[in-house]
């Protein structure tokens, strides 16, 4: 399963590799030796690459259309800039630095260390255009030379930002690759009828209800993934249930905040579903007029479930239960 990066929250990489080690006895031994083993090292990596794929608030693919959409068309005119912005740039050599930084670390991720190698280099090319340009628009010399270095530097730079575009997008594939296999794993590793296995399971399928939301997210509906999104949002609530039963079979209150967060989120699947089945987005898709400029109820029920997904992956991360 692979969400872009946009539509999923990397952040569920604390959660899959911490799950391997709950209940783990061996694991909390290893964890006390001096030297880190090879499962921890790769943690150790794997943690890096997420961490630099958190720290790009603004992608380069949107920054890529920002520049195309406003600068490009700008360009063309061939008239006086008035304005002209590069988005970004101190982004590029912070996250190089950190993929190299992880890159330098001896234990081998197959699945993410060549695309972050390939997008290392492309920031590379980038960065120097970027650089340039960044000083140009800070300074505002496009006012006193009518935007003639940017319309020169602008082909090149459109050039070496799709190649980045291209590689950011690989990196963050490889790492739900990585991310899918550490959450199975985590999830058929846990004991059963345990707190770390319901644990484990409302993060695997709740990543899998997620992938199967995708033509949600980009306003299509969900077409063919309708039954294989119902079943996957059931094995959540299955795996809720579980959760919310043992937690309080250790303790009364259960753990209120994290079922809050479950809640919210298959509900929002569940709306998904009745508003697939009483064909409220094919209304919405065939309104004319001045009603077609109303936002579309599919828009906000998207929104709703990734907002829910990234609360309960949070309250997973920081671990109240």
């Amino acid at each position: 399963m692979f969400m872009p990066r946009p539509l999923r929250m990397f952040a569920v990489l604390a959660v899959t590799l911490a799950l391997a080690a709950c209940g783990d006895d061996s694991a909390k031994k290893e964890a006390k030796a001096s030297e880190p083993t090879t499962a921890q090292s790769e943690i150790i990596k794997y943690n890096q690459y997420v961490d630099t794929a958190n720290s790009i608030s603004t992608t380069f693919e949107q920054a890529l259309e920002r520049y195309e959409a406003y600068a490009v068309p700008a360009l063309k005119e061939g008239k006086p800039l008035k304005d002209f912005v590069i988005s970004n740039d101190s982004t590029i050599q912070r996250t190089k630095e950190k993929l190299d930084r992880a890159l330098a670390m001896s234990t081998p991720i197959a699945e993410i260390d060549a695309p972050a190698k390939a997008f290392s280099d492309a920031l590379g090319k980038l960065a120097p255009l970027s650089h340039e340009l960044q000083n140009y628009a800070a300074t505002k010399t496009f006012l006193s030379d009518n935007g003639a270095l940017a319309r020169e530097k602008s082909p090149a730079y459109v050039a070496a930002l799709t190649e980045v575009v291209k590689a950011e997008n690989g990196f963050y594939r490889g790492i739900s690759i990585k991310d899918t296999a550490n959450t199975k794993e985590a999830f058929e590793k846990a004991k059963k009828d345990t707190v770390a296995y319901y644990r484990a399971g409302m993060v695997y399928y709740g990543k899998a209800t997620m992938d199967k939301a995708s033509g949600v997210f980009e306003g299509k509906g969900l077409g063919a993934d309708q039954e294989a999104f119902k079943q996957e949002l059931d094995k959540m609530n299955e795996m809720a249930l579980g959760f919310d039963k043992k937690t309080r079979e250790a303790d009364a209150k259960g753990c209120t905040g994290m079922m809050m967060n479950v809640n919210g989120f298959l509900a929002s699947g569940r709306k998904i579903l009745e508003h697939t089945n009483n064909g409220r987005y094919k209304e919405d898709a065939a309104r004319t007029g001045a009603f077609k400029m109303m936002r579309p109820t599919i828009e906000d029920d998207a929104n709703s479930l990734r907002q829910n997904f990234n609360n309960l992956i949070s309250d997973l991360n920081i671990g109240r239960c």
